[in-house]
Parts: structure tokens; sequence; C-alpha cells
């Protein structure tokens, strides 16, 4: 007998700083009648950072951006008369403007922004305070660098023109209006790119939707790395700036080389892979991976 499919689903401890003290914030859902954190299931095909951001300003009203993962449940649940695994995903997920209204629903009632202390005690259930209990080790984030291979492309042996001018695929086109929604959860507000066109055009949807500009970067594409490799000298200076959260596009070639000058380990990048990477305040870097979308 085949396993029951698993529930995936997403949420973040929500958090803001008021008069020196930290804050995080609880919902109360009736149904249940339990204080827990914000989280959700996933739509078909959403990618899971898009469902955490979702589900959060949904449930609480509250526009945020996704920091470091602070960790993963897993528990069974009633479904269909019988039970099923649930695997829940958390990121920290700092508010952006805390002044928006909530209205209550079925779903959530209540909201209640509590010291950390206090929220632990508040907490209905303890496996959401062991997930409470991670957020400091990864806050405050001074920085953070989203490393990304370009979408699907048009394969070498089917063009015929210059290789830097080799566009996305139809599918690779849909897979980079994909990447919106999670640079956006992600809360990028820094566009690098390699100047070949497969990558300036993977990014080239966010750039519109924020109205970012591209900053073309030749070094750090094939033909440019190939004629000169120490011209990613200095680049970690340039991207690890304080408040900035950048997306760098590259190729599959060159994205070692760009890891290793920002202080990243990296593996293997399928089209669309991606690489989030947080300098928190200690300066330890918080790396996480994903798939395209």
């Amino acid at each position: 007998m085949s396993n029951p499919a698993t529930v995936i689903a997403a949420g973040g401890v929500v958090w803001r700083e008021r008069r020196g003290t930290r804050q995080v914030l609880l919902v109360h859902r009736p149904r249940y009648d339990d204080w827990s954190l914000p989280k959700g299931k996933l739509t078909p095909h959403e990618h899971v950072l898009v469902a955490a951001r979702r589900e959060i300003e949904e449930e609480t009203g509250q526009s945020v951006v996704l920091g470091p993962p602070v960790g993963v449940q897993r528990y069974e649940v009633r479904k269909n008369g019988g039970t099923v695994p649930k695997l829940v995903h958390y990121w920290s997920a700092q508010v952006l403007d805390d002044e928006r209204g909530f209205e209550p629903n079925d779903e959530v009632d209540q909201l209640e922004w509590l010291s950390v202390d206090k929220a632990a005690k508040r907490l209905s259930y303890p496996r959401d305070v062991d997930i409470l209990n991670n957020l400091e080790a990864v806050i405050p984030v001074v920085s953070t660098v989203v490393l990304l291979r370009h979408t699907p492309a048009t394969k070498r042996k089917d063009w015929s023109g210059k290789d830097t001018a080799r566009p996305l695929t139809d599918r690779g086109m849909v897979a980079a209006d994909q990447l919106v929604p999670v640079l956006e959860a992600l809360g990028v507000n820094r566009v690098m790119s390699s100047d070949a066109e497969r990558c300036a055009a993977t990014v080239a949807p966010y750039a519109a939707f924020t109205g970012k500009n591209i900053h073309l970067l030749p070094e750090i594409s094939e033909r440019g790395y190939e004629a000169d490799p120490t011209g990613l000298t200095g680049l970690a200076g340039r991207v690890w700036k304080p408040g900035k959260i950048t997306v760098i596009c590259s190729h599959r070639p060159v994205l070692p080389a760009v890891a290793r000058e920002l202080g990243l380990r990296v593996g293997k990048f399928s089209p669309g892979a991606f690489l989030v990477a947080h300098r928190i305040g200690n300066g330890r870097l918080v790396p996480e991976r994903f798939s395209g979308p």
C-alpha cells in the first residue's frame, strides 16, 4: 500500500522591535480555540516561500519579508477519516508595516503582539515553542544574497547567433515570471545579472514589477569570467552591503566561483534553482537552497 500524500504547509515567526523589546505576533484560531504561529497549506504548484508569505499576510494582515528558516515541524493530521503526515516549514518574518488593519474572520479572530517570553507561554503547542526558540539565533539579518541560475534557455546547438544573445525558452520565460513572487517574498531590493540575454531576461520580470534597475555585470558572464577570472575580485564587498537583499543571476559554470567569492558553498544548480544566504548580526551565514519554480 502506498503512503498517504504528505500535507505541505508554510508559515513564519512574525516579529518586530518595539521600545527595545522584540515582539512576535500570534494568531488565535476559533475553530481550535488555540494560539499558534501563522501558517497554512500550499496551493497547487505554489512555491513554499510564496506560500509562507501569503499565509502570514492572509492570517495577520501584515506585510512581511521572509528571513532565515527557523525550523520544520512534522506531525500527523486527520484527513478523510484517517491520518496523514504533515510537514510545515517556518521562516523568520519581519514586519514591514504593522499599521495595517486586521479583520477578524472564521479562521483567525484575534491577533496579539507579545514579548518572546510571553509568547512562549501563550502558544498552545510545544512544537510551536520550539520554532519560536530558534528565532533569536537567526536575527537580525544584516544583508541577504539570492544566487540564481538563469531559467531554461535555448540550447546552444539550436542557436546560430552569438551565445550572449541566446534567449530563454517559453518555459524559461514562464519560470522567470514565477520567480517574481518568490523574490518579492524575500524582499529583494537590488538586482544584479550577467550581461547575457538569458540571465538578464530571468530577472527582468522582477525588475519591471518593482521598478528596479538591473545592474549588468559582464564579469559574471561565461565569456567575461573565461576572459578574466580575477574580475570577480571585490564582488563580495559590493554585494554584502547592510540593508541590501541582492539577487545575482549567473551561469552554471560561473556560479561556483561567484559563490566562493561571496564566502558560500554551492553545488550543482538546475536551471532556475537558487541559493538564499542571510548574513546575520554576528557575521554568521545562514544558507538555504531551493529548486526552480
